[in-house]
């Protein structure tokens, strides 16, 4: 790795830390590219040099972990892909979980869940275009993104083997209760 790549990617690095640490203590609206450059130790120039907009910073940052993510999911050989899947984001998504934690908070929970679907169609090209296709992959990956949420809301108290376990049964054989079938005969009465 040459000289300068390597301090481009020391610099990205401190700026993607400084917005964190930025947004665990102010509102994300109020941080300014001055603030975060200040906060990682580089210039204006070389915050321009790397990204567009705080948001740049966390979809480049979001792309990145995708990017492991799906590297972990083809080097897996379980044999499970569901789980494989799961397993990797769990993992994954559990190791940055202060940049989901802090999104979150900021109301950029739309951000986290673009780049979820966009990772699942790379993970998972569909073999066809079809728009039920289409669909059930949003559909998954909303439910995968309210799954997460809740995990990180709770401390990701269990750890990413049994979170791996629970969606990729829930994947495979739906929900373990008949939830719309109760709450179908409720509505009813």
């Amino acid at each position: 790795m040459s000289r300068g790549s390597e301090s481009n990617r020391l610099a990205k690095e401190c700026i993607v830390t400084a917005l964190v640490e930025l947004m665990k203590v102010r509102d994300y609206d109020s941080i300014s590219i001055t603030d975060i450059a200040k906060k990682a130790g580089v210039s204006r120039m070389a915050y321009y040099r790397n990204y567009l907009s705080k948001d740049d910073i966390l979809n480049k940052y979001i792309e990145e972990v995708g990017e492991s993510i799906h590297q972990m999911i083809t080097e897996s050989n379980s044999g499970s892909v569901p789980y494989d899947y799961f397993y990797a984001l769990f993992d994954q998504l559990g190791r940055y979980s202060d940049l989901a934690i802090v999104a979150y908070r900021a109301h950029l929970g739309e951000l986290i869940l673009s780049n979820i679907i966009k990772n699942m169609f790379y993970t998972f090209p569909p073999a066809t275009e079809s728009t039920d296709e289409r669909y059930r992959r949003h559909f998954l990956a909303g439910a995968f993104y309210n799954v997460f949420i809740e995990w990180l809301k709770g401390g990701l108290r269990e750890d990413a083997a049994t979170m791996a376990r629970i969606c990729a049964d829930m994947a495979i054989n739906g929900s373990p209760t008949p939830f719309l079938e109760v709450n179908a005969h409720e509505g009813t009465r």
